[in-house]
């Protein structure tokens, strides 16, 4: 989701495929794609996100302390309820309201998409920017996917 932080932001992929955009909303046409050992930097208070289909491993490192607070607040679905939080260290704080459009899909529904079939297991909004699914095949091989990219039986 977008966010900035106080320090120049180091990436390197170790594993999978990332991609990395700038701005303070989020636009998968402005997305480039980083392969494993593709470096990237972000310069501090430039507000970016990032975006991976699948499990991928990055290595982020800057001078500390390195905080991450979100453009926007961001909603997360999870089995604790929908927690509202502000910043990547915020571990979210239940609320029993969040935005129209945000989570039309509940845990536990069986999906099927363009990576496969699963059961959403979590999800991430970004009010009127973007709403993820995690979802988990049978293999317990995990992927996230947009609301546009699923369907239900």
């Amino acid at each position: 989701m977008p966010h900035i932080h106080p320090e120049d932001e180091h990436i390197t992929v170790l594993k999978g495929s990332w991609a990395l955009g700038m701005g303070d909303r989020f636009n998968p046409g402005v997305l480039e794609t980083m392969e494993v050992g593709t470096y990237g930097l972000v310069a501090k208070k430039m507000a970016h996100f990032g975006f991976s289909r699948t499990e991928a491993i990055v290595q982020v490192h800057g001078i500390g302390p390195f905080t991450t607070p979100w453009i926007t607040p961001l909603y997360a679905l999870t089995e604790a309820g929908v927690l509202l939080s502000t910043s990547a260290a915020d571990r979210g704080r239940p609320t029993s309201t969040f935005p129209a459009g945000c989570f039309d899909m509940k845990l536990g529904s069986h999906t099927s998409g363009t990576h496969g079939e699963g059961v959403v297991i979590g999800a991430e909004c970004t009010p009127g920017q973007l709403t993820q699914y995690r979802i988990r095949e049978q293999t317990g091989e995990v992927f996230w996917a947009v609301r546009k990219e699923l369907t239900t039986p």
